[in-house]
């Protein structure tokens, strides 16, 4: 990159660790190579129209927030010659961590000014305006989503998750009719989520092996535990990193995904809910964001294919 290329700076304000202080900060950082403008928003439709904005007046736009801020500004990137970054500000993070950034925004701003490389990756389109980057769902998950207090979520990150995830256990289950690439299933689970990415909340709980996030697929998870028995077994898988080789999970890939409810099922993309969908739809898009990563550092399961 050449010196002091255009960098816009949009700004979730409702995030849970950005304050006008850090703000700030990651700004003075940023001006050290970059001609920076900043786009402050608070609500998702305004961050997305700001997004676009951005992207037709900078090279690089970066988002500073959680992940649905990501999502997001990504969507408003996709189809645009700009550049896609993200300084971590939210709760769990995915997308940061996913790129290889380091935690925190600060230091993620370091790492912003430093040497960097180019990561195409893929994303699910949901609506003209909205993409699926990291992790969707329908069903417990989007539940938890919404039962995260934010207040919690700024102080304890993804830990925030546990006590609403125990809430709702009991949830459901619900009747889903589950298209992928034309070829029809029917079941009854409590959640069923769409990855473009290999892990839930935290690096450790993996979701599947060799989920990557540039190969043209999205992988689909189905979570089916009967009772509290089956839920702490297959916690137990989640908490050795192999979520998938619970016998209450079932595990599916492909590049159209479209999930329906027998009766309305909460959906959430990115940590964000959806209060005006019922149902699931996601498509792959493949390559069609270009995220600015660290040079020098792995995202996470980047350039690594596990083993099942």
């Amino acid at each position: 990159m050449r010196a002091y290329p255009s960098l816009a700076l949009v700004v979730n304000a409702a995030a849970g660790r950005v304050r006008p202080p850090l703000v700030e900060q990651v700004l003075r950082i940023l001006a050290q190579r970059f001609q920076v403008a900043v786009f402050v928003g608070s609500e998702p439709k305004e961050i997305g129209d700001l997004a676009r904005t951005a992207a037709q007046q900078a090279e690089l736009v970066v988002a500073l927030g959680g992940d649905g801020t990501a999502s997001r500004v990504a969507a408003g990137v996709i189809g645009t010659s700009a550049r896609f970054a993200v300084l971590p500000g939210g709760s769990t993070n995915h997308v940061a961590r996913l790129l290889g950034f380091p935690d925190g925004p600060v230091r993620a701003a370091r790492a912003l000014v430093g040497p960097l490389r180019w990561r195409r990756l893929d994303v699910g389109r949901v609506a003209p305006d909205r993409v699926l980057l990291f992790l969707g769902g329908i069903g417990i998950d989007a539940l938890i989503v919404d039962d995260a207090s934010p207040s919690v979520k700024r102080f304890f990150a993804w830990r925030s998750y546990v006590l609403p995830g125990l809430r709702h256990l009991r949830d459901g289950p619900w009747s889903f009719q589950v298209d992928i690439d034309g070829r029809v299933r029917r079941v009854v689970a409590r959640t069923i989520l769409v990855a473009n990415g290999p892990f839930l909340v935290h690096p450790h709980f993996r979701l599947g092996p060799s989920i990557d996030p540039s190969d043209g697929q999205l992988d689909v998870l189905c979570l089916r535990p009967p009772n509290l028995v089956a839920w702490a077994e297959l916690f137990g898988w989640a908490a050795l990193g192999r979520l998938w080789q619970s016998r209450f999970v079932e595990r599916w890939r492909g590049q159209a995904v479209a999930i329906r409810s027998s009766v309305p099922a909460p959906v959430e993309i990115d940590g964000d809910r959806c209060t005006d969908a019922d149902e699931l739809r996601v498509t792959v898009q493949p390559g069609a964001l270009v995220a600015a990563v660290p040079a020098f550092s792995w995202g996470v399961g980047e350039g690594s294919r596990e083993r099942s």
